[in-house]
């Protein structure tokens, strides 16, 4: 008895060129007796992926050819669509080597997958090209684009420049918090020389009542963190044992 994988592929319901996926089912069964005759043939599993935005995400095919391979079934694939103009997808295909139909188009098989291929990575490139070109002339004749375009802030104009001030906005917040820590950091590397733990560290800081830029008192992770930041890694781990090595290196 010949076996069967079946592979569907569900569209979100505002889809417009959804095929739905009992529609998918009776094509693949109808397939499956026609080619075999009735009980001749068996389906032995399902696997159905759920249409993203992703270009070449498709979990459920790659299972679905890894079963077909293991299983030495024919993968039965209800709507292949645009997918055979996915490079990923016609190359998922081409590079398992496993036998498989497309109901909706049986030119598309393991013979031909490769022709495909080259004509869907081909007609990729064209349409990039067609795109670049057209929106380079449109920008010479003075056509504005993308954000510069007024009419993409129609009715929301109070968001324009939104992105540029939330990165001012963080600029501005980084540069207060260097501005904040610049006074303590001499003392703190001060005392790294001298071989005070972070512990100790620490403890001077809350003593003088020093608080972080969110008004909380310090952590050891907290002096970690503005050690690492504004005096570099070097100036973390054990100072003492490395003050001691260098003296001893010296006196020799």
């Amino acid at each position: 008895m010949k076996q069967y994988i079946a592979y569907f592929r569900s569209w979100p319901r505002k889809s417009p060129s959804r095929v739905e996926i009992n529609t998918q089912e009776t094509e693949v069964a109808r397939f499956v007796t026609y080619n075999n005759g009735q009980g001749q043939g068996r389906i032995i599993a399902e696997y159905t992926d759920r249409e993203t935005k992703l270009r070449g995400h498709r979990p459920e095919l790659a299972k679905a050819i890894e079963h077909a391979i293991r299983s030495e079934a024919t993968l039965v694939i209800a709507h292949l669509g645009r997918l055979a103009r996915n490079v990923p997808v016609t190359r998922m295909l081409l590079e398992s080597q496993v036998d498989f139909v497309c109901l909706d188009n049986h030119d598309i098989h393991r013979r031909s997958i490769h022709v495909i291929a080259n004509v869907a990575e081909e007609e990729t490139r064209k349409v990039s090209d067609r795109a670049k070109s057209a929106l380079a002339a449109a920008k010479e004749r003075g056509v504005k684009l993308g954000s510069a375009d007024p009419r993409l802030w129609k009715g929301r104009e109070h968001l324009r420049g939104t992105k540029k001030a939330i990165a001012a906005a963080a600029k501005k917040k980084h540069e207060a918090t260097r501005n904040t820590y610049a006074f303590l950091m001499p003392e703190i590397k001060a005392r790294r020389e001298r071989g005070e733990t972070l512990p100790e560290i620490v403890e001077w800081l809350n003593q003088q009542g020093r608080t972080t830029t969110a008004g909380k008192p310090f952590t050891q992770t907290a002096v970690w963190r503005l050690i690492d930041r504004y005096l570099g890694k070097e100036w973390l781990g054990n100072i003492k044992k490395r003050t001691q090595g260098s003296k001893v290196k010296r006196a020799s």
